[in-house]
């Protein structure tokens, strides 16, 4: 039998020593330089425009072969 993937565990709680540098880690967080912000920001728009593109071949060829698309017929 073939499973898909190994179930979850649950997060560990943490204690003591460990729990004080973790609190003390999220209350001081550092903000991101601008050039990292605005790398991340371009990369975005970058892939979300692959996407677009990507999404408007593929509804023309479901328009050109009757609602279904040939690239994914094996799927």
């Amino acid at each position: 039998m073939k499973t898909m993937a190994r179930p979850i565990r649950e997060t560990p709680i943490l204690f003591g020593e460990d729990a004080r540098r973790f609190r003390e880690a999220m209350q001081n967080v550092k903000p991101e330089p601008p050039e990292v912000r605005a790398r991340i920001l371009r990369d975005y728009e970058l892939m979300k425009k692959a996407y677009e593109r990507g999404m408007a071949d593929q509804r023309a060829r479901e328009d050109a072969n009757g609602g279904v698309d040939p690239w994914f017929k094996k799927v």
